[in-house]
């Protein structure tokens, strides 16, 4: 009898990279969605302004096949990606009459209380890691349009040791999470770069 196997923390591993994958696209495409008035301002090409309204529905498709994929890394990582985009607004009264570090801590108690302190704290750690990465290529841009920027706020040197400190703790908890994670964000950025390129070459 032959016939092909298959090992099973492989395939664990291969469900977890699409998690992360689907997941930082819906992440993506809501940063993108959020921030576009910004993004115009620099003259950046992004999916959400190429996508326009459908942006969401995309967004939320995405997230749904990273759910189904790995629902305790998917919903996590997507809370941390939600939690630090208020990073902006934490006094600011919202849509819902909470603040943004009001809405985050709600949602990060139910977070917690459904997948445990080591799911949710790695999420965050690595969205972390990301959002400071992220921040770090864009500190000149984002100098310019007065975006909310870790690396023009706290330094580009604090922001790095920041990041790497952060990278080494998660290193000790989940190695796998952080890589795969920060995998799926360079991923989506190289794409949407080469994207932006393509498109001002076109138009040019």
């Amino acid at each position: 009898m032959s016939g092909a196997t298959f090992n099973p923390s492989l395939v664990s591993l291969a469900g977890s990279a699409l998690c992360c994958f689907f997941t930082g696209i819906a992440v993506k495409l809501m940063d993108d969605y959020l921030d576009a008035h910004f993004d115009q301002m620099a003259g950046k090409r992004t999916w959400a302004g190429e996508l326009g309204e459908a942006a969401l529905p995309y967004a939320l498709a995405a997230l749904s096949l990273g759910a189904a994929f790995n629902p305790a890394w998917s919903l996590t990582l997507f809370w941390a990606s939600y939690a630090m985009g208020m990073r902006g607004d934490m006094t600011r009264p919202l849509s819902l009459g909470l603040t943004g570090w009001q809405e985050a801590l709600v949602l990060g108690v139910f977070a917690l209380l459904v997948f445990g302190w080591k799911e949710v704290f790695t999420s965050w750690g690595a969205i972390f890691v990301l959002q400071a990465i992220d921040d770090l290529r864009d500190e000149r841009e984002d100098r310019l349009t007065s975006a909310g920027n870790w690396a023009v706020q706290w330094g580009v040197v604090e922001t790095g040791l920041t990041g790497v400190l952060m990278a080494i703790i998660l290193a000790r908890l989940d190695l796998w999470k952080l890589v795969l994670v920060l995998s799926a964000g360079l991923v989506a950025a190289a794409v949407q770069e080469s994207k932006a390129v393509g498109g001002g070459q076109a138009s040019g």
